[in-house]
């Protein structure tokens, strides 16, 4: 007998459960050892979970993920930013340097990020610092670059950068620079949530890059295109991270109504929980639509910045919106640690942030509709 996509997701659903929740609420708040990390995605493919081209299409893929978000978020997020990576590079990389990095990015034995946000320029590419200068068959990389996703770990990075030609022309172009023959530095910043989804600071001085690393005049505009709808498929992979969160944060509060005594009652028959539980599980599922909109919309090769903003600032807000209602069901439960919610919450409020502030997002939306642009 055939199996469903249903039944498909229920059997990557209890797998996950049983194999990887326990190193989820174990590595918490501490970085998961890289060297398990092979190990993990071979468990994760036993199970079903797609990686690389292996889902049927976008939105199987992002399901996936939900199911791997609600129980270990900072892994999804560790592995989505590293697939990322993969993408591009197997897109727009050179042969050799495709060869040797994707397959080890797709198995978890390399780790990917992709690198924009400057210490003094998040959103705002066209200020951008960081530069690549031609020297021979090199680029000269120099700048620094804060925030990014799987950075201190990385073994491949996606880099914008100011990229200088001999004749004086200066085009935003992305980079690939690979760790091992072009070293740069790494500095892990702490921050409030998914702790271990590490998120780091680069510097690059004098790191020098193979001229064929750095897409050329001729293709600058198609891989410059190229890298932005990697980083919209990210942003709605990140409202899944979210997703995921608030889902179990949900199940968490479900549970306990079901099981919480007060005045001789569950507290799940009070209208207030239940007014809660219902924009709770009603918020998480318009969310969902939205990315799973800006997800096929991606993958039908449209522009869909305005899907993208969508999904992200929807969701990740959601997943704040819905995580303190959750703590708010545990009552003073909900803040203590030894149950999941001030952990979700925490988690939840950091991806307000990644890939894009809310208040960016607002403003791709707004720029669609109105045709006006706040941007300069």
């Amino acid at each position: 007998m055939t199996t469903g996509p249903d039944d498909r997701l229920a059997a990557l659903r209890a797998g996950l459960e049983k194999d990887i929740k326990p190193l989820g609420d174990r590595y918490t708040d501490d970085q998961l050892p890289l060297g398990m990390l092979p190990e993990i995605v071979k468990t994760l493919r036993g199970h079903g979970y797609p990686m690389g081209d292996d889902a049927p299409d976008e939105v199987a893929g992002a399901l996936a993920s939900e199911e791997l978000a609600r129980v270990f978020p900072s892994l999804e997020g560790c592995l989505m930013v590293s697939y990322a990576c993969a993408r591009y590079i197997a897109a727009a990389g050179p042969p050799g340097l495709r060869e040797r990095a994707v397959p080890g990015l797709l198995g978890g034995g390399k780790i990917g990020c992709l690198a924009s946000t400057e210490p003094d320029h998040g959103s705002n590419n066209a200020a951008m610092e960081t530069r690549a200068v031609p020297h021979g068959d090199e680029y000269v990389i120099n700048g620094r670059k804060r925030w990014i996703s799987n950075a201190d770990i990385s073994d491949y990075a996606v880099v914008l950068c100011r990229v200088t030609e001999e004749n004086g022309r200066e085009e935003i172009r992305p980079v690939i620079v690979e760790r091992e023959r072009s070293p740069y530095r790494t500095r892990d910043l702490p921050k409030l949530g998914l702790t271990a989804f590490v998120t780091s600071e680069m510097v690059f001085e004098d790191c020098r890059v193979p001229r064929e690393n750095c897409t050329g005049p001729a293709g600058t505009l198609k891989n410059l295109q190229l890298v932005f709808r990697t980083l919209q498929w990210a942003r709605c992979r990140m409202a899944v991270v979210s997703l995921g969160i608030a889902r179990a944060a949900l199940e968490a509060s479900v549970a306990y109504a079901r099981q919480r005594r007060q005045f001789g009652r569950f507290i799940g028959e009070f209208q207030l929980i239940q007014d809660k539980i219902y924009r709770m599980a009603t918020e998480i599922d318009a969310s969902r639509l939205l990315i799973h909109r800006a997800l096929t919309s991606i993958q039908e090769d449209r522009r869909s910045d305005r899907e993208a903003s969508m999904a992200k600032a929807y969701a990740t807000e959601m997943a704040v919106r819905v995580t303190s209602e959750a703590i708010q069901v545990h009552g003073a439960n909900g803040l203590s640690p030894d149950y999941p919610l001030e952990r979700c919450f925490r988690d939840a409020r950091a991806l307000t942030i990644a890939e894009g502030t809310t208040e960016i997002h607002k403003l791709v939306v707004a720029r669609s509709v109105l045709g006006l642009s706040a941007f300069q």
